[in-house]
């Protein structure tokens, strides 16, 4: 069950708004009477018609944006406030191309944010009793989870599995840091990151990568944001080693369930962090 939600904007004046506990009611100046657009997003299935015989080919699939529609009772405290002063108060989060993020909590998951842009913004303002609509399209349909999961561990030469279950609904890229250690202050040669998700494995490799007291390895398989990086320690520097990435790579992502992670080198000592959102394709 969907707890409280919490809205913030873009405007450095505007505070984030708790529109307090949905799930009781409550005396709130702004009421949450309805919430549209939660559960996973419609899939565009494309196909081709054969050209004899029964059935199509499937060419691909696609999921679309997100839209959010948020029903708002005003429940003014008439000593200070006015239905007209609530309205002017949710123009600062609600007014139509403004950005804003919504950040949901819940029993039954972790808390999740989803950004979006306001479409709409539609006050009833005759009603005896008034109430708002507000349309907020998110391009990116996922709901992600406020706080990253961190693993960390040491390079090996492939023997070791790390296995760990994913708990989102929607796979997802991760950021990984591999750093030099009292155990292998320099090294210079093949890096590979191993997932299984849960058998098959998804193969990304470096040939060659310099880590060492100067500066470490990064890589993104986020994506959008996919990065292959050595990163000077002392100043942020990147270098750019998407060249030194091998044929045979791919992006692995995280899959719902148990994964298997494996980073190895031909020496081992390095050590290495992680780091992953969960990703929720409804609520």
């Amino acid at each position: 069950m969907i707890t409280r939600l919490e809205v913030f904007s873009a405007s450095e004046s505007a505070p984030e708004l708790q529109l307090g506990n949905l799930a009781l009611a409550n005396s709130d100046p702004v009421q949450i009477r309805d919430i549209d657009g939660l559960g996973p997003v419609k899939a565009n299935i494309n196909t081709t018609a054969l050209a004899s015989g029964r059935g199509e080919v499937l060419q691909g699939t696609t999921t679309g944006k997100r839209n959010i529609v948020l029903s708002l009772g005003l429940n003014p405290d008439w000593a200070a406030q006015t239905m007209s002063s609530l309205r002017q108060l949710l123009y600062a989060y609600f007014l139509p191309e403004a950005w804003c993020k919504l950040r949901f909590f819940s029993d039954h998951l972790p808390v999740v944010d989803i950004e979006g842009y306001v479409e709409s913004f539609e006050p009833n303002i005759f009603s005896q009793d008034p109430e708002i609509q507000v349309s907020i399209v998110c391009p990116k349909p996922d709901f992600i989870e406020a706080d990253a999961t961190y693993l960390s561990g040491v390079v090996d030469t492939g023997e070791e599995e790390h296995v760990f279950d994913y708990l989102g609904t929607v796979p997802t890229g991760f950021e990984m840091r591999v750093e030099s250690s009292a155990e292998n202050v320099a090294y210079t040669g093949n890096l590979a990151v191993i997932v299984k998700s849960p058998t098959v494995p998804q193969t990304f490799e470096v040939d060659p990568i310099t880590i060492d007291a100067t500066r470490n390895f990064k890589l993104s398989t986020v994506r959008n944001h996919k990065r292959v990086q050595n990163v000077t320690t002392s100043d942020g520097t990147v270098l750019n080693r998407l060249s030194a990435m091998t044929d045979v790579s791919v992006w692995p992502e995280l899959k719902p369930g148990e994964n298997a992670l494996t980073v190895a080198a031909a020496e081992a000592g390095q050590t290495w962090t992680l780091a992953y959102f969960n990703r929720y394709g409804g609520l």
